[in-house]
Order: structure tokens, then C-alpha cells, then sequence
């Protein structure tokens, strides 16, 4: 066996599943794993979103060390599922570099069917979580194109900037002004409502999950990254929102803030929205989707219930994560997969889509008020998430231990 071909390999396989959006601990326990089958002794492997760097003594005392760089995340979790499917392999047989680099390569390859899904998948994202915001029949209408829109734009565009302030404002503007525009053609009655389903799209929740996971794990450098990121990019989302509104204050409307008021209908919405968002982030499996359909469901139900029988949002939504995250633990193990695929979809119906838009509004229109209930509503429910998944994940990470 040639080990600094096996060497190299290995660290391409850790290479890409960072790229595709496994957490920090998962690429370094699974690099450590892999290193430690092969007969590499004395290894030492440090990981952050952007770089991964090895040093290990291979069976025949010769030093290895490699250094990768990752130039950009692109979430994807089916080859994420398959990358991690041949990193169980190779614990298990540690094939030799020719058998690895093949497995490697099949891991790696566009699935064409894949780009049939990202569309429709954007359209039930988009509208799903619209109606999920309170979209009429004429709003879900106008999400619609506005969806495509942002799913199309976004593809073409992350392909240039890899910068997501950059990136999420210039989509962010694009979007606004595009739904600005249907609702002064009359296609859809609320530019709020709109926007805030649509806008998810491009609110990730991958960076909070993985970003604390990383922090409860002592990634500390790797969790104030993923953390910084998806702060830099929700800020650009409410920066491009803003714009527009700003530019033609005429064309807004002043919407009323909330959810829909039919719980039933929040329900089906939500989950048909996450199903929406894991065939947008390339969940292809079926059972895997069902999964975050139930999942997703089972999130929102719990914050329905604790929040009708509270009158609260702090706690419902802390005791809502913590559910999430405790299912995506058992799901991950249940269908042999990462959990951060379960746990980012399955959150979406908490994260505070509608107090980012909202909060943005404020500043925009001098509502010292609204921006202030606004804010204080965002980081209250954001805390909240990250309460909740830093809770499981310590329990887990003690329970590992013991």
C-alpha cells in the first residue's frame, strides 16, 4: 500500500465533507478513525471551515504531512450521506488507495437529477414557509417567481462570491425589489409576507448548528467561524431588504406581523416548507426526507403547544430546539447518517425569519418601537435556539464519554 497516496486521499475525503457542510468534530473524529485503521500512529489533524491540516507516522515510521484548503462550503447532504458511507467503509476494510480513490470518485458525482429538484424544491421552501408567514392566496402566488428567482440567482451568483454579506444582500435586494414589484403590478397583496418565506431560502441554519457543536466540542476558532458567517449573512439579508424599502418607501406596505392564526395550517405549511428545504440541500433519500418532514412537525408541535399553554416565546422555542436536536441524534443513528442533516432541516419553523425582515423595516422606516421589539424578539428566539442545542449536545457529548 502506498501511504502517502492512502495519506492524501484521506484528507481529501475529510476536504470534502467540509465542503459539503459536516461540522468540525465530525471531520476530525472520522479523519482520526481513518488515520488510526490505516496503521498511522502519533496523528494529529486540525480542522476550521476553510483549512484542514494533518501530520501522522505511517506503519513504516515515515512522517506525513498535508495541508488542504477549503474554498467554499456548499451545502449539499446527499453527498454528504455518501461521503460518510464510504468513511464507514474504509474504517471497516481499509480498502487500498486504488479501491479508496475510487470509491471517493463515485462519491463525488453530480447525480443529474439532482438540478430537477432545486426549482420545484425553492417553490415548496418559498410558498410553504409564505403561507407558513401568513401568505394569502395572491402572496403565495407572487412567491412563487420570487422563489425561482432567489434559487436561480443564488446558483449563478455563489459561483463568483463566495463572501456571504455580499452574496445574501445583492440576492436579498434582488428578491425585495422583485416582490415589490408584483405587489404594485397587484400580483399578491403583502410585501412582508412574502418576503419574509421567501427570504429563508437563503437564511442557513447549518452555521448556528454546526457552529455550536463545535463550541460544546472545543472547536472554539471553527465555532465563532460558522457562528460569524451565518451572522454575516443574515445581516446582508436584512441590509438587501432594507435597501429597496428604503429607495421606494411608496411601494411597501405595512403589513401585520405574525404567523399564520390556524395552527393546523402553520402545521402542514411548516413541514411542507422543510420538506421543500431538504430537497433543496439535496436530502434526495426518501426515507431521509420523511424523516425531516416528521421531524420538522414534531418541532413545531412542541413550541405550538408549550407556547399556547405559556403565552411565551423564550422557553417553547428553547424546549422546541432541544426536541430537534434530540431527534436528529436518534434519526442519525436510526439511518446511519450525519445528525447536522436532520438537525438543520428540522429547525427551520423556529428560526425568527419574520424579526429579521421586521427589525430591518424598522430601521428603515424610523420605528425606533418596532425595531426594538424586533430585535429584542431575534435575539431572544436565536439565544434560545442555541440554548437548546448546546444543552443536548453537552448530555450527548457526557453520555459518549461514559
Amino acid at each position: 500500500m502506498d501511504h502517502e497516496k492512502t495519506f492524501g486521499l484521506l484528507l481529501d475525503l475529510g476536504t470534502h465533507m467540509t465542503g459539503c457542510g459536516a461540522e468540525t468534530h465530525r471531520v476530525e473524529d472520522s479523519l482520526y478513525r481513518l488515520l488510526a485503521a490505516y496503521g498511522f500512529t502519533q496523528a494529529n489533524v486540525w480542522v476550521v471551515p476553510s483549512n484542514i491540516q494533518a501530520t501522522a507516522v505511517d506503519p513504516d515510521g515515515r512522517i506525513h504531512t498535508q495541508i488542504r484548503h477549503v474554498r467554499s462550503i456548499e451545502v449539499d447532504f446527499d453527498r454528504l450521506d455518501s461521503l460518510n458511507s464510504v468513511s464507514r467503509y474504509c474504517c471497516e476494510h481499509t480498502p487500498d488507495e486504488r479501491e479508496l480513490k475510487k470509491r471517493l470518485d463515485r462519491a463525488l458525482e453530480v447525480r443529474r437529477f439532482r438540478r430537477r429538484f432545486r426549482y420545484p424544491a425553492a417553490i415548496l421552501a418559498g410558498v410553504g414557509f409564505g403561507v407558513f408567514f401568513n401568505c394569502d392566496a395572491a402572496d403565495a402566488l407572487a412567491a412563487v417567481p420570487a422563489s425561482l428567482l432567489i434559487a436561480a440567482f443564488g446558483r449563478s451568483l455563489s459561483r463568483r462570491e463566495s463572501n456571504p454579506l455580499i452574496l445574501n444582500f445583492i440576492i436579498a435586494f434582488a428578491a425585495e425589489l422583485f416582490i415589490m414589484l408584483c405587489v404594485k403590478l397587484g400580483i399578491g397583496h403583502h410585501t412582508g409576507h412574502i418576503t419574509v418565506g421567501v427570504v429563508m431560502l437563503l437564511i442557513s441554519a447549518l452555521g448556528t448548528t454546526n457552529g455550536v457543536r463545535d463550541l460544546v466540542h472545543l472547536d472554539t476558532l471553527s465555532g465563532v467561524m460558522n457562528i460569524s458567517a451565518s451572522l454575516t449573512g443574515a445581516l446582508g439579508i436584512a441590509l438587501g431588504i432594507a435597501l429597496p424599502i428604503l429607495l421606494l418607501p411608496s411601494w411597501s406596505t405595512a403589513d401585520p406581523i405574525g404567523i399564520n392564526p390556524n395552527p393546523i395550517v402553520t402545521m402542514i405549511a411548516a413541514t411542507v416548507g422543510c420538506v421543500g428545504f431538504a430537497l433543496f440541500f439535496n436530502v434526495i433519500k426518501p426515507k431521509h426526507v420523511l424523516t425531516c418532514a416528521i421531524g420538522a412537525a414534531l418541532t413545531w408541535g412542541v413550541y405550538l403547544g408549550l407556547n399556547a399553554a405559556m403565552g411565551r416565546v423564550f422557553l417553547p422555542t428553547l424546549i422546541g430546539a432541544a426536541v430537534c436536536a434530540v431527534y436528529a441524534l436518534a434519526a442519525a443513528r436510526v439511518n446511519k447518517a450525519p445528525a447536522t442533516v436532520f438537525q438543520t432541516i428540522c429547525i427551520f419553523p423556529l428560526i425568527p425569519g419574520s424579526a429579521l425582515y421586521y427589525a430591518a423595516y424598522g430601521v428603515v422606516t424610523g420605528d425606533a418601537a418596532l425595531t426594538r421589539e424586533m430585535g429584542f424578539s431575534l435575539f431572544a428566539v436565536c439565544f434560545a435556539i442555541v440554548l437548546g442545542f448546546m444543552a443536548v449536545e453537552a448530555v450527548n457529548r457526557f453520555i459518549r464519554k461514559r
